[in-house]
């Protein structure tokens, strides 16, 4: 009998399966820089940071599809920091990976910088990473996610 423990997936802790390292721009890139930089990474968001690294923002491809392109601004000349989400939600790194998935669901993002408990960004966790390492909470993400959009109409 082994004296291991098996720890479920939902029961993980973000900082075990997070993604430490974080793409990142600043908030005076163009769109098409940060955009670059996501295809460049196979990635869906880049991390806006200043100088000192302290988080900004965030800039999914959601909000270049709706902010910039459905807008018809020009992504080479509108900066980041015009169409960026301020003030993103984030979680601590000491979370577990189903306190994310529902975190996500309850705020409607797909995308959580991890902080630690000095606020510095450690990481990133995102809808995709979830499903990969926990199956089990695709329910919590998009089932019932489904369900409250559906009571709204």
């Amino acid at each position: 009998m082994s004296s291991e423990v098996e720890i479920a997936p939902e029961e993980l802790k973000i900082s075990d399966v997070m993604t430490p390292n974080v793409i990142t721009c600043k908030p005076d890139d163009t769109v098409v820089d940060a955009a670059r930089k996501m295809a460049k990474y196979s990635i869906g968001s880049v991390v806006v940071v200043d100088d000192k690294g302290t988080i900004l923002g965030i800039l999914t491809e959601g909000d270049i599809v709706r902010r910039v392109v459905a807008r018809g601004l020009d992504p080479s000349r509108t900066l980041v920091r015009d169409v960026m989400t301020t003030n993103p939600v984030t979680i601590y790194s000491d979370a577990t990976l189903a306190a994310a998935a529902e975190y996500m669901k309850r705020k409607g993002i797909g995308h959580l910088p991890v902080v630690n408990e000095q606020g510095r960004l450690v990481g990133i966790i995102t809808k995709t990473d979830i499903v990969r390492l926990a199956p089990s909470l695709i329910e919590v993400l998009y089932l019932r996610h489904r369900e409250s959009m559906e009571e709204t109409i």
